[in-house]
């Protein structure tokens, strides 16, 4: 896919879609997209990052008829939780969503199926639920597959190397206070 058709696929998402009309007619939409075309997560895409999708409406059973599946991989650039260095870290989701016009209604969806509250209008943009589903999917403590390398000497904090603080004007530390205070008076 050409750098141009994937740019008049985001706008193409960017624009608010009827989801009744979506859902009656049981559309569906995949593709891929730079991930510098989601905005919330431009700082996580590797050069040449891409992004998967799939997103299909349906009418569904019960209460909240308007409902879509929508499925979504990628590759993403994040930071070692171990060595803070650059780890890109394949990331796959999909996810049942539930469409409703409140909050109220929102309470009432199924556990299985992740609330989406629409406008009066019925409208929702497929960017704004793809970037969603991603953002969802970055993992909270991402790490290199193998043990990282020892960490540098000039990164002290990360390596545990920190000194202890050198205390310049003379006041007592203030652990060493409270470690008094718990002695008690006249206790040593």
């Amino acid at each position: 896919m050409s750098t141009d058709d994937s740019q008049t696929d985001a706008k193409q998402l960017s624009v608010p879609l009827d989801v009744r009309a979506a859902c009656r007619a049981g559309e569906e939409r995949a593709g891929e997209l730079p991930l510098t075309a989601l905005t919330r997560c431009r700082d996580m895409a590797p050069e040449d990052g891409r992004l998967s999708y799939r997103i299909r409406f349906f009418e569904g059973q019960g209460v909240h008829p308007l409902a879509a599946e929508i499925a979504i991989s990628a590759s993403l650039a994040l930071e070692c939780a171990r060595c803070r260095e650059t780890v890109v870290q394949p990331v796959a989701s999909s996810s049942r969503l539930s469409f409703v016009f409140s909050e109220e209604q929102a309470e009432h969806v199924d556990a299985a199926a992740e609330p989406v509250i629409l406008g009066r209008e019925g409208r929702v943009k497929l960017l704004d639920l793809i970037e969603d589903e991603l953002l969802m999917a970055v993992p909270l403590m991402p790490v290199h597959e193998t043990p990282c390398g020892p960490i540098p000497p000039d990164r002290p904090y990360e390596s545990g190397q920190l000194a202890e603080p050198i205390d310049e004007d003379g006041d007592d530390n203030p652990f060493a206070a409270l470690a008094a205070l718990k002695k008690g008076p006249g206790k040593e």
